[in-house]
């Protein structure tokens, strides 16, 4: 089975469609409920149960590939259930779902605290706006994610990777993998919410 996570990407491509986009909501063993938007509803509409479906997942260690079967038809609060079949191989580097949301936050750079506000999360790094601009590309930076969003506070290591214009790019050098399904599942919410 393919080693999938809440929060990562699939793409299901079959002859009835180019490609439908979703977010992984839940995992079992043998199966995957599914996400998608609003606007994938009609291509998701067009599958039932026991249709054959080729998948991409953006797991933690790449996008792996997988021929699929449909196990339950879409449902109206746009949920679809897919077999979780053998993985065929691996195409590129991990990625997650990224949610638009804004929110305050704390960064901590050589025991300086500086106050930031998101303009992107994902589980697997952060863009963001800073109060002060004290940044640079590599530096090591401590996230300091509040419990208002997150249920509990979630310090987590990163490093710049990335400035365009007042915008700061960090990955997450160093995250528990609960905490990191803490935002993965949050940014499913805010994503579901705004559909």
């Amino acid at each position: 089975m393919i080693e999938a996570k809440q929060g990562q990407i699939v793409i299901i491509k079959c002859p009835k469609f180019d490609k439908l986009e979703g977010i992984i909501e839940s995992v079992q063993k043998d199966r995957l409920k599914i996400f998608y938007q609003k606007d994938n509803e009609s291509r998701a509409w067009t599958l039932s149960e026991g249709d054959e479906i080729f998948v991409n997942v953006h797991t933690q260690f790449g996008i792996k590939s997988m021929y699929s079967m449909v196990i339950c038809s879409p449902s109206g609060d746009g949920e679809l259930v897919i077999e979780n079949a053998k993985a065929l191989n691996i195409n590129q580097k991990r990625e997650f779902v990224r949610a638009a949301i804004k929110f305050r936050f704390f960064v901590r750079k050589d025991g300086h605290l500086i106050g930031a506000s998101t303009v992107d999360i994902s589980a697997g790094g952060i863009k963001f706006i800073p109060d002060e601009q004290k940044f640079g590309i590599d530096d090591k930076i401590e996230l300091e994610l509040l419990g208002e969003e997150f249920g509990k506070n979630i310090n987590v290591q990163a490093q710049i990777i990335n400035v365009i214009d007042d915008k700061y790019i960090a990955r997450y050098t160093d995250i528990n993998e609960f905490d990191r399904d803490k935002i993965a599942g949050f940014c499913i919410k805010a994503i579901s919410e705004k559909s």
